[in-house]
């Protein structure tokens, strides 16, 4: 959401909740002053808090924590909590980023009507205290409380005092509270420290951190004096943290995707099972080499190199399981100071995508009867020899010495073989002259079929005509001793045959191409055998 919507959704929610309870809020989430430009009307400013986190009761933290961070994100935020004023209600807690006008966020209680009292109970009230202490004889029962003790858990000191301490205490902390006590008493003059949920008076939970002193056998004492710290902040940004982590961990293990975390020295932190599946590693093993096809090794190594030692994103592929093909996308993980402390490597499996990219480049490239190189990409082809030709050693080309030869080939009697021995021998015919061509050219020579009974060879590295009128020379020799038998007959290879030439930077393909096929209707019109061979001139120098 930009900056002028987010304004607007601010004015239009003050203006729909003229009694909200409101706040200015910094990047830090505290609660700061409010500042003159924001455009309250009757709202309420909240006040004896220092976040929206103290608003709350503690299982609702997790939920101003995720509506926070989502603010953050989009600009805009809301979520029903239960308020730390009234636990057994609920309200709308509003986050609205409008740093861009207001140099704030901003922070709305709306939704609380019908609770007597709520916005004067809120906005009107000391901050808890975060410490405080009791004493407590062998058997946990309360003896005194300091002032801060009513403050923090809302008991008055006379419901306190005569209390056994358990009773306090969350059910689902009861064997450990035990256990803790215990084995305080069995250690004369020591302490013990213990983690567990108090409940307030007004019914919800504060996570408490209580250090034990035996003093039972200090006759100055002769009690057990507790300290205790309310840490019920730093338990629900755990809770949000292990929230959001098993909410990673559940979304990696529903993506198609192979998802592995390595520390520093490459040893496999987490993984998904379908990391397990593409790459076997079981935890704590090292990312080796070994997991991709051997001449993927330096590819993979590279990456890893780049992203643990250098910062920096990888993406490659590789083979890996025999046949298989995956990418791999490798992502540095760094600390706040900046240090890389791993990476994450993302793997999906790629073969079938591969296949079908190989097999739509091979049909985009290839004449499917014949196997030559279709129209298109002869004709490509032949434009870049004609580009490389005469390149010199070390001018960006390997080295060329010479031109470019063009040979025009067309079947002779093509149509009359389709007529009367029909398109299955005719097809026949072609894909054995396709063998033949290609048993007759040299390797660096290309071969297409331009179409119908259209073949076309080109030739790099031919000095001149004369080289070229050799190449067509030998080509008809060649072909003068290809037959087949077709439909029960016997059928000897005919063809008219063009051949043109020209040096680097002469002409282009189309000139080329028009040259040889003119030749090779002259050869066409003046043929007295099965095979006529005409060479066109050499073209005049530009």
């Amino acid at each position: 959401m930009d900056h002028e919507d987010r304004r607007t959704v601010l004015e239009a929610v003050l203006a729909k909740h003229p009694d909200g309870l409101i706040s200015a809020i910094d990047e830090n989430g505290l609660f700061v002053p409010m500042p003159a430009s924001v455009p309250m009307t009757t709202q309420r400013v909240i006040t004896g808090r220092a976040s929206a986190l103290q608003l709350v009761t503690a299982e609702d933290r997790v939920v101003v924590i995720d509506a926070w961070t989502r603010a953050g994100k989009t600009g805009v935020a809301n979520a029903l909590v239960h308020p730390e004023a009234d636990p057994n209600q609920t309200v709308r807690l509003h986050f609205i980023d409008v740093r861009a006008q207001h140099g704030v966020f901003v922070g709305l209680l709306t939704d609380f009507a019908g609770l007597a009292g709520f916005g004067q109970r809120l906005s009107i009230g000391e901050i808890a205290p975060k410490s405080s202490a009791v004493r407590k004889d062998a058997v946990a029962v309360i003896t005194s409380v300091d002032v801060a003790t009513p403050k923090m858990l809302g008991w008055t000191e006379e419901e306190l005092l005569g209390r056994r301490t358990l009773e306090l205490v969350h059910p689902d902390d009861h064997q450990r509270a035990i256990e803790s006590w215990m084995d305080m008493l069995a250690a004369p003059g020591g302490t013990r420290r213990v983690r567990l949920r108090h409940q307030h008076r007004k019914g919800h939970y504060l996570w408490l951190e209580i250090t034990n002193h035996n003093l039972l056998n200090d006759p100055e004492h002769a009690c057990v004096v507790a300290e205790m710290v309310d840490i019920s902040d730093e338990m629900a940004a755990q809770e949000a943290l292990r929230a959001n982590e098993q909410l990673l961990r559940r979304l990696t293990e529903a993506l198609p995707l192979g998802v592995l975390q390595i520390d520093s020295d490459r040893r496999v932190i987490y993984q998904n099972e379908r990391a397990v599946e593409i790459f076997g590693l079981a935890l704590d093993e090292a990312i080796g080499e070994a997991v991709v096809a051997d001449a993927d090794r330096p590819a993979l190594r590279a990456a890893l190199n780049r992203a643990l030692a250098d910062g920096g994103d990888a993406d490659l592929e590789c083979g890996y399981g025999g046949d298989r093909l995956c990418h791999v996308s490798v992502r540095p993980l760094t600390a706040p100071s900046g240090d890389v402390t791993g990476a994450v490597l993302c793997v999906a499996d790629v073969t079938e995508a591969a296949r079908l990219r190989a097999e739509l480049t091979h049909h985009a490239t290839y004449d499917a009867l014949t196997g030559c190189l279709n129209r298109a990409s002869i004709m490509a082809a032949t434009t870049n020899y004609l580009a490389d030709a005469g390149a010199p050693v070390g001018a960006g080309g390997p080295g060329r010495s010479g031109g470019v030869a063009a040979i025009f080939i067309d079947l002779n009697r093509f149509k009359e073989i389709n007529d009367t021995l029909g398109h299955a021998a005719g097809d026949d015919l072609l894909i054995y002259v396709a063998s033949a061509l290609r048993g007759a050219i040299r390797d660096t020579d290309l071969l297409g079929r331009l179409g119908g009974d259209e073949f076309l060879i080109v030739a790099r590295d031919v000095p001149g005509l004369d080289e070229a009128a050799h190449l067509g020379e030998q080509l008809t020799a060649h072909l003068s001793t290809c037959g087949l038998e077709l439909a029960g007959r016997w059928v000897n290879v005919q063809a008219s045959i063009g051949v043109a030439w020209a040096a680097a930077g002469r002409t282009d393909v189309d000139a080329l191409i028009a040259r040889a096929d003119e030749a090779m209707y002259q050869a066409k019109r003046q043929r007295t055998g099965p095979l006529g061979l005409v060479v066109s001139p050499a073209q005049a120098a530009a």
